[in-house]
């Protein structure tokens, strides 16, 4: 249980903070946040909740989240058991086995992320709605881990720190 608890708060102060990092550092996406966390505010009141389609709309918000992920890894990996023999480039991983699956290394893959080690959160939106399926931070399949759906806590964080910045606030983080 406690492991359950810190790994959330872990993940998500870590996320936030490497978010802001990169923000920092890229100019023009914080701007582009902005623009987008401005349109959504300007559509209601300013006292008025962030209702979940707007967090929905919020494509670029994901985007950054998605790459910060990405490139920050938090989790560098998992233990599974394998179910069943399966062939993994020409070996054979007997059924019972525990492995590792080394998640860095996957965000990390050159042929899926060009020029990797860049910060480019734009990537994400090529890939369409759907691109939570191709970032690794919270595993696959039965074992995906919740937090997939807690990178809404990030999200909704920079909902509230972007339209009361121009920069400055992360200018004085320098």
């Amino acid at each position: 249980m406690i492991t359950i608890l810190n790994s959330r708060y872990e993940t998500v102060s870590t996320t936030s903070m490497m978010t802001v990092k990169y923000l920092h550092d890229h100019p023009e996406a914080l701007r582009q946040l902005r623009e987008e966390h401005l349109e959504i505010r300007g559509r209601e009141r300013a006292e008025d909740p962030i209702e979940w389609e707007d967090l929905k709309s919020m494509q670029f918000t994901r985007a950054v989240i998605y790459e910060t992920l990405r490139l920050a890894t938090v989790v560098n990996g998992v233990f599974r058991k394998t179910t069943q023999d399966m062939e993994l480039n020409g070996f054979t991983i007997p059924k019972g086995w525990r492995i590792y699956v080394y998640i860095r290394e996957m965000n990390h893959d050159p042929h899926q992320y060009p020029d990797l080690l860049s910060f480019i959160p734009w990537r994400w939106l090529d890939k369409g709605g759907d691109s939570i399926n191709n970032l690794s931070a919270f595993g696959k399949g039965t074992r995906f881990c919740p937090g997939g759906f807690g990178s809404l806590r990030s999200q909704h964080f920079f909902t509230t720190l972007s339209p009361d910045t121009d920069g400055k606030k992360l200018e004085r983080i320098r």
